[in-house]
């Protein structure tokens, strides 16, 4: 099988000038990107993004000028886009607060699965490796493309948290993300977790061969995840944005550059004594993320072999 291509805007600026800064870059690399082929005109594209918790107490999730610029792109393609994420009414209202809304970047943000989280569509997993059915948010399930634009971190049940997860419990209902949470019962390294995230993903993507594109947001790596609130030094220096076709190639790309990366002084990682090419997360949280990697591997959804092209 042939290496993947992951697109890489690296978040360091090279130069003084504004085509050297990361929204410069993000713009390039979308421009680069296989979405213009994934849109057509008309096309209803739903973004997939972590709006952050609901109490205000975390502040670090994708900055709004980045969605801005994505939703942007979806337009010039004649894409109509919106934004989206889980837990009803309730979080659509914090999302907003937060600075997701039209007038910061031009979509609206509706609920993935209705108002009270009760609009799925049920899907069986083909092969499931731990969830036979998953039920998807309606708005994902009926929209035309999904782009899943997702926060880099970390997370105490899979060690890390990025694309794989950002739709996984992102999409789904309450139902199904609490039978994925109940899968970390099955052991203490989180590979029941992990693998039921995998089949998730796979009943989510199910009915949009060739139209969903992932990006990961490798920036302000914190710790745990944007539901919770409150928020923390980053692990290591912003990366910058990853992105692809390829949900596998994505995840084993952006744990491979965090792992690489040195951390920050005064971060969690430091405490935990990290150095460059440690596991960062599996130190962190004792669960190994590369598992989520390989169980989609092992599902067909990817390539554990990628080719990190920049832009």
């Amino acid at each position: 099988m042939a290496k993947s291509k992951v697109l890489f805007a690296k978040a360091r600026l090279e130069r003084l000038e504004k085509e050297a800064s990361l929204t410069y870059k993000f713009r390039k690399l979308l421009e680069e990107s296989s979405l213009k082929n994934m849109i057509i005109p008309g096309n209803i594209v739903a973004i997939k993004i972590h709006v952050g918790d609901m109490e205000h107490g975390g502040y670090r999730m994708i900055r709004p000028i980045f969605v801005k610029i994505l939703v942007e792109y979806v337009k010039k393609l004649s894409g109509i886009p919106f934004l989206t994420d889980t837990w009803g009414l309730r979080h659509v209202i914090a999302g907003l607060e937060n600075g997701y809304n039209y007038a910061t970047v031009g979509a609206p943000l509706i609920p993935v699965s209705g108002i009270k989280e009760t609009d799925v569509v049920k899907v069986r997993v083909p092969n499931p490796l731990r969830i036979p059915e998953v039920e998807v948010g309606s708005a994902v399930f009926y929209a035309d493309v999904l782009i899943n634009f997702a926060h880099s971190k970390g997370h105490p049940s899979s060690g890390y948290g990025g694309a794989i997860k950002n739709i996984a419990m992102g999409c789904t209902s309450p139902n199904t993300r609490s039978a994925i949470h109940n899968l970390e019962k099955e052991d203490t390294i989180g590979r029941a977790f992990q693998e039921g995230m995998v089949d998730a993903v796979h009943a989510t993507i199910l009915n949009k061969p060739s139209k969903v594109f992932h990006i990961n947001y490798v920036m302000d790596v914190q710790p745990t995840c944007d539901c919770a609130p409150w928020s923390d030094i980053p692990i290591v220096p912003d990366i910058g944005i990853l992105a692809s076709e390829d949900i596998v190639a994505l995840e084993k790309a952006t744990i491979d550059l965090i792992n690489q990366a040195p951390v920050v002084p005064g971060s969690i990682g430091e405490l935990a004594g990290l150095k460059p090419g440690d596991n960062k997360f599996l130190v962190i949280h004792g669960k190994d993320p590369y598992i989520q990697v390989e169980a989609g591997y092992r599902k067909g959804l990817g390539n554990l072999e990628y080719e990190l092209i920049e832009v």
